[in-house]
């Protein structure tokens, strides 16, 4: 594995030494999913049929060897002799087509290529953002936890304030309610994690129950001010499967040419050489043509042409499709940085909070339930911070899966617990 990873050769993804000793970065995890991954070994099986194909392609027809023998009857003429004759024959308008058949078969091969990078590219991506969320998810786990024992505990003091008579009873139903909520998103971050945790060891190849320890030590740069002329500069070109769509107009372009070529009419030269039964040897020339009256390839002509169209709307489409993707994703990209710069300048005054209420919990100052909701508020804004730099990620890694281009410079700092 490290070795296939240090020498890894893509259009797109880079190789990238892999060192388990700390957890697996996102990036590691990416290379390892191309590498290893059943689905991805099984796609690029069909190289091998393609190539074979385009063997085929180069291949002429073979050409026809006739014979045939007389023999004289014993009660005939004894001046007569056996004849025989020897002929070859071959299918000269194959040449015709045969540049343009291999042509449209390399053509497919090697869109068949850049459509397996783009797919080993679209998983490589896909891994990292399920690493990226697996991160993220268990960053939360912990205030999720406190969060939940902080209502339990509120919960449990109201109960008891209930049983002596110093709170009314429906004050039991917020604390319950708050308390079940809590515990409903601790269970579904912890269902979330086992979820990807088990997607990421079965892309990986490896049991589902497999313990995985991750890493993150680089995030993402801030996109410049003309982020979206970047991305969509040289776009078709850096997208894999709108090159490979490119290869097939090609591959179709070529086909056609073959198909208008075979309305020539076909075309067998033979040599031969013949004696007949009075011993007269021949040697001759002879031409077949074929007449076409009612097939001139009209159908397979057509069938060319309306396949050709076909695959130059659905190019169009998807550039236009991956332009409009690549705008709406900078603009989330945008607001979800705007809304978590906000929720960032909440903290340091929280944060403040939460420790002046502990000091003065122990001063006996403040009442538990006071700092209790003091640390809950601080948590879930943290929880709503670590969501949005979720988001930020995914948004950012779906930018590099739409555009074809892998971000720079990544950092981004794990927040504290």
């Amino acid at each position: 594995m490290k070795v296939a990873a240090a020498n890894l050769q893509h259009p797109l993804i880079r190789p990238v030494v892999i060192d388990a000793r700390d957890g697996f970065s996102p990036d590691e995890i990416a290379v390892m999913v191309v590498i290893t991954s059943p689905a991805l070994r099984a796609l690029r099986a069909q190289r091998g049929v393609a190539r074979a194909q385009l063997l085929q392609a180069g291949l002429l027809p073979n050409p026809q060897l006739s014979a045939s023998f007389d023999r004289v009857d014993a009660r005939g003429d004894p001046t007569l002799v056996n004849g025989d004759s020897l002929g070859v024959s071959w299918d000269v308008t194959a040449l015709l087509a045969h540049g343009d058949v291999k042509a449209a078969a390399r053509a497919t091969a090697d869109a068949l290529d850049l459509s397996i990078a783009w797919q080993e590219w679209q998983a490589s991506q896909e891994a990292r953002m399920r690493a990226f969320r697996l991160w993220s998810l268990e960053q939360r786990l912990p205030w999720a936890r406190d969060v939940e024992s902080d209502r339990a505990e509120a919960l449990e003091e109201t109960r008891r304030a209930v049983q002596q008579r110093l709170s009314p009873a429906p004050d039991l139903t917020p604390a319950n309610d708050a308390w079940r909520r809590a515990q409903a998103d601790r269970l579904a971050l912890e269902q979330q994690i086992l979820v990807d945790r088990s997607a990421l060891n079965l892309a990986l190849g490896q049991p589902v129950d497999e313990p995985l320890q991750l890493h993150l030590d680089d995030g993402f740069p801030a996109l410049p001010e003309n982020a979206l002329a970047q991305a969509l500069d040289g776009l078709p070109t850096r997208r894999l499967d709108l090159a490979a769509l490119k290869l097939g107009y090609a591959s179709q372009e070529a086909t056609l040419r073959a198909a208008v070529k075979a309305q020539f009419p076909r075309l067998d030269v033979s040599l031969s050489r013949a004696r007949d039964t009075s011993d007269v040897h021949t040697h001759s020339i002879g031409v077949t043509l074929d007449l076409p009256l009612f097939d001139r390839g009209q159908g397979q002509i057509a069938v060319a042409r309306a396949t050709r169209q076909q695959l130059f709307e659905e190019y169009v489409a998807r550039v236009a499709e991956a332009r409009s993707e690549v705008g709406q994703i900078i603009a989330q990209i945008t607001a979800t940085r705007a809304e978590l710069g906000a929720i960032d300048a909440t903290l340091p005054a929280l944060e403040q909070l939460a420790a002046s209420f502990a000091r003065a919990l122990a001063g006996h100052s403040v009442t538990p339930a006071a700092y209790r909701d003091a640390r809950d508020t601080l948590a879930t804004r943290r929880i709503e911070q670590s969501q949005l730099q979720q988001s930020l990620l995914e948004l950012e890694v779906g930018l590099e899966t739409v555009t074809g281009q892998p971000l720079l410079n990544r950092r981004v700092a794990a927040a504290s617990p």
